[in-house]
């Protein structure tokens, strides 16, 4: 193999030169592309995370629903185990806090109206006018009796199919008559009928919704009366308790509100027996057939950041927390929905499931759709100022993690790959109305993409994974904060990069000496010297989670030496030459096919042996491409 000494220059002269840069950048190199990097991080003194589940309560949701709550115990159990770690080497336990809502924020019914001004009853105003030239009416809306002018009706919060809702009704039938114009105001554009209210099919299943109460719209919701937000804060693992603190029961640990670990698992998703779960995260399959999971997070985050979440007992929920990550947890079997509450300007549900008018809406060209554009729903939460983390599992073309996911249907499976979707003959089917992807999750990986370009933490999986298992265990990496340095991409090998100690000006002050090979102990690269290594995961609390590993997106930083300390006003900066494409490569053909020009001007480069010579990359130690002439590399 030839050619290793011109790789390594090109690499070292890479860093170098991208040594002043304060982001990510693609530099045309000849007729390949070459992507230097450097990164400003500094170590997270953040140990508390607000992580709020949006849970599709769709007809179809049931099964995935009973999966998730299942599954639980792994996503709880992760970081349990890391907090009893943390507080037995002397450190601080995380603080993390649950609260769900559900994708159901409307449902904007089909009708025969349409946007006139000619509309029988009403010359001249826009109004939304029925195919019999009749107006199309909606109920009165009100404040106080005096507000309802039709005779024999008063204001009330009991009218049915309103429960909490001041509108006017019969006070002896609670049945409230459709007595009001519906203005719009562009000629022709459909009429919708708004419905904000549970009303249950027979086939559904309750959870926590009941018959005729507002839909949550962002709401925190929970099962009868448990808490809606269940604080599992670092009281849980105090070895003394101080008197300041509601007591415990005898021989438990528990939170500042007296709460045991197990009342928490519990009231989050609760074994009821026969197969079946209740709790907050089951929430049901009587909800909007319009799921709008992104809204509805919005929705929820802005009702928390005006005070108007509710706890269970009626007191403002404490969520989210000063200075705390925020981690979104999207489940759902179908593609957001969200656009405007308005009955002309929001999307009207119509057509069957994965082809229905939400589809047929994103599928415009810009400007045409009613849905709100991800991007402002991803910029909102990025303006937050918040450190971010989401996780979607979403409606895939296959079981999948990550970047590989790509939208599409899927069969659900269970753990040997078997169909778990059966027909009413016993066959294997893709889809029923309680197994598989309903509706392809174009919006959803959209989402996951734009917030991983925004620095978030992201995962991402398939609504058919046999049992979500592995799903929350990633899920749970993203809400505890990195002991060390995370970088925002995977570098595309150890000996190509460097980890400085950067002035307020951003000049370096000192490198540090690092990494140490990935065939050390934690140990013995303590003994000899090294001020940093990477290490497989983000969890760096025990001797076993510090082991030096190849090149990862986690830095450890070894305060042991004293070498590498950052001072106030300082920062880490790492540069590296960034794996590029982001899996990597296999061969120099791999890079033309991904990045494009000339198969020759390209190198797939993994590192290199003891004797100078190419390490060759395989699907599980992938290379990076990198410019170079033909006639060595891989």
């Amino acid at each position: 193999m030839s050619r290793p000494s011109r790789v390594r220059v090109l690499a070292l002269t890479t860093l170098v030169a991208a040594a002043g840069c304060q982001d990510y950048n693609f530099n045309p190199v000849g007729h390949c592309l070459i992507q230097p990097g450097t990164e400003r991080i500094t170590l997270s003194d953040i140990s508390t995370a607000d992580v709020l589940f949006v849970v599709d309560e769709s007809g179809s949701m049931g099964g995935e629903q009973e999966k998730l709550a299942q599954n639980f115990q792994a996503f709880i159990g992760n970081l349990d185990q890391t907090n009893v770690a943390r507080r037995d080497a002397g450190l601080d336990p995380i603080d993390f806090h649950l609260a769900v809502t559900t994708t159901s924020v409307f449902l904007n019914n089909p009708t025969t109206a349409s946007c006139r001004s000619d509309c029988s009853g009403a010359p001249g105003e826009h109004v939304c006018c029925q195919a019999t030239n009749a107006p199309f009416r909606v109920v009165k809306q009100c404040g106080a009796s005096a507000d309802c002018t039709t005779a024999g009706t008063e204001c009330r919060t009991d009218c049915n199919g309103f429960l909490g809702e001041g509108v006017c009704c019969d006070p002896s039938t609670h049945v409230p008559p459709r007595t009001e114009l519906l203005p719009c105001e562009t000629d022709g554009v459909a009429c919708g009928d708004l419905q904000r209210h549970y009303r249950f099919p027979t086939s559904c299943r309750q959870g926590n919704a009941t018959e005729g109460t507002f839909y949550p719209r962002g709401d925190f919701i929970g099962h009868a009366e448990n808490p809606r937000v269940l604080h599992f804060d670092k009281e849980l693992y105090l070895t003394e308790r101080p008197p300041s603190l509601p007591a415990c029961s005898a021989g438990t640990s528990c939170n500042r509100q007296g709460f045991t670990a197990d009342q928490l698992k519990d009231w989050f998703a609760h074994d009821a027996g026969g197969g079946s779960f209740e709790g907050n995260v089951v929430a049901g399959t009587c909800g909007s057939g319009q799921e709008q999971a992104l809204q509805a997070a919005r929705l929820a985050l802005e009702k928390a950041l005006s005070s108007q979440q509710k706890d269970s007992d009626g007191s403002t929920a404490e969520w989210p927390h000063a200075d705390s990550k925020l981690v979104l947890v999207f489940v759902g079997d179908e593609d957001d929905c969200s656009s405007p509450e308005d009955a002309t300007k929001g999307v009207i549900l119509t057509g069957t499931t994965g082809q229905d008018s939400c589809v047929q809406d994103a599928s415009l060209p810009d400007g045409q759709r009613k849905q709100f554009a991800v991007s402002e729903v991803v910029d909102y939460f990025a303006g937050l100022g918040r450190p971010l983390g989401a996780a979607f599992i979403a409606s895939t073309q296959a079981v999948c993690e990550d970047e590989t996911c790509t939208a599409g249907l899927c069969c659900g499976v269970d753990a040997s790959g078997a169909p778990t979707c059966l027909d009413a003959m016993n066959q294997p089917v893709c889809r029923t109305d309680t197994c598989g992807a309903q509706g392809a999750g174009f919006r959803m990986l959209e989402a996951a993409s734009q917030f991983r370009s925004k620095g978030a933490d992201v995962v991402t999986g398939s609504i058919c994974d046999p049992d979500f298992d592995e799903i929350l265990i990633r899920i749970a990496e993203i809400v505890k904060p990195p002991s060390g340095l995370l970088l925002p991409t995977q570098p595309a090998g150890s000996d190509i990069t460097l980890v400085r100690i950067a002035n307020a000006k951003g000049e370096t002050r000192k490198t540090c000496h690092g990494p140490a090979p990935a065939t050390l102990t934690a140990a013995e690269a303590d003994a000899a010297g090294w001020d940093w290594w990477f290490t497989e995961t983000r969890e760096q609390v025990s001797a076993e989670d510090r082991h030096p590993w190849t090149a990862t997106r986690n830095i450890y930083v070894n305060h042991a030496t004293g070498n590498c300390e950052a001072n106030p006003g300082e920062t880490y900066s790492a540069d590296y030459l960034g794996r590029l494409p982001a899996a990597g490569c296999q061969s120099r053909d791999g890079c033309a096919e991904a990045l494009g020009g000339r198969t020759a001007d390209w190198s797939c480069f993994a590192g290199l042996n003891a004797d100078g010579s190419f390490i060759e990359p395989t699907s599980t130690a992938p290379g990076t491409c990198v410019c170079g002439e033909g006639g060595g590399g891989f």
